[in-house]
């Protein structure tokens, strides 16, 4: 509700509150009783749910094939000063938003910025301690993490129907914003990432994909040549608890990621804690065997990085497509003359897309595979053809 002290935004704020921070408490105090995977067994208590909760999102056990990672060449990395300036912590504390705290440290950032004046020398010392050292503090690394259901389900037996909160150390927070700086600026000076890789990058958002992907439909459409134009969306499940921490650490490498980020990422990945907050219980502090934290804002920079190589491979087939990727979302826009020449298209790339699963311990969800056509004359073509 403090929010709505703000005029310009007390309409928008207080709706959206209405519609979703005020059912959150009544849900919170309903969480019931879970189904174990796919057996009847049903899991009532508290230590059992904190135990099922831990195996399902926190626990690693990865079966993916990284032969290639130890016979791989790394390049010479980029190079660029380690050193965080007080202008840069000043513009830290700045960016992460009023009023968010961590309840581990209980330290909110409006409490950091009145405080500036006399903090900015001991966090900046502190923070290029971190980045000389290639350290990320144990502190910063423990988070408390709420479990909450999700909206509109017809029940709430199945994990899938709860989405976990990190919250994350305010501090940490501010390092972060000044990491992901470096990182977006080293992306964007030395074409990391492909350009049709949006999110948390300069001038790509969602509407920036959207208008790539209308662009290149009416280009088609606009062609002498008449094409087929069809869509694969593919949709990599649990995306953030997924990704392989190996495999994110030579990614960065092999893309001559300075240094110093890569070592940094490393211990920012490692011996992460959380204590699971739900029916107004908490558990002790568990171990985080993997996944990278969704709320976390450069892990959306990291994620682009872990699934840039299925870009790469889609492309590098050399055949009719365009890959645009938002995070975890990828759509392959395959084009041909005729509809028979798309179906083997389509069926090439996804055949590059499941055995680039393999390397990645990942998975897509089939439940949300789609396929659409993009045609201004649907009875043109032969929909009866199949993949």
């Amino acid at each position: 509700m403090h929010e709505l002290s703000d005029a310009s935004k007390s309409i928008r704020c207080f709706a959206k509150w209405i519609r979703i921070e005020s059912q959150l408490f009544k849900k919170l105090s309903q969480f019931s009783s879970l189904k174990w995977d796919d057996t009847d067994h049903m899991i009532t208590t508290f230590e059992e749910k904190i135990e099922m909760l831990q195996e399902k999102f926190f626990s690693s056990f990865s079966q993916a094939d990284v032969s290639d990672i130890s016979n791989s060449f790394i390049s010479l990395t980029v190079s660029s000063d380690s050193r965080i300036s007080e202008n840069e912590m000043k513009w830290a504390i700045k960016w992460v938003k009023m009023n968010k705290a961590s309840d581990i440290s209980e330290i909110s950032n409006r409490a950091l910025q009145a405080d500036l004046t006399e903090l900015i020398s001991v966090l900046t010392s502190l923070f290029n301690a971190c980045v000389i050292h290639k350290y990320h503090s144990k502190q910063f690394k423990k988070t408390q993490t709420i479990v909450l259901c999700k909206s509109r389900k017809s029940d709430y037996i199945d994990l899938k129907t709860y989405r976990l909160i990190a919250l994350l150390d305010i501090i940490s927070k501010a390092l972060e914003s000044i990491m992901i700086k470096r990182l977006s600026d080293i992306i964007e000076t030395h074409h990391m990432l492909s350009n049709a890789q949006m999110r948390t990058r300069h001038k790509r958002f969602m509407i920036s994909i959207l208008d790539l992907l209308v662009d290149q439909v009416h280009i088609m459409w606009d062609c002498k040549i008449k094409y087929v134009i069809f869509m694969l969306s593919l949709n990599i499940i649990e995306a953030f608890n997924q990704v392989l921490h190996i495999r994110l650490l030579h990614t960065l490498k092999m893309r001559r990621t300075s240094s110093y980020i890569v070592e940094w990422a490393c211990s920012f990945l490692k011996n992460r804690e959380t204590s699971l907050i739900f029916n107004e219980q908490m558990s002790t502090m568990c171990k985080i065997n993997a996944n990278i934290s969704q709320e976390s804002f450069i892990s959306l920079i990291f994620f682009l990085f872990f699934n840039a190589s299925l870009i790469e491979k889609c492309k590098a087939l050399k055949i009719k497509i365009e890959v645009l990727n938002f995070i975890n979302d990828i759509n392959i826009l395959v084009y041909d003359r005729f509809i028979e020449e798309i179906c083997k298209t389509l069926s090439k790339t996804y055949n590059v897309c499941v055995k680039w699963t393999w390397t990645h311990d990942t998975t897509f969800t089939s439940e949300k595979y789609e396929l659409t056509h993009f045609t201004r004359k649907l009875r043109k073509f032969n929909m009866t053809t199949s993949i």
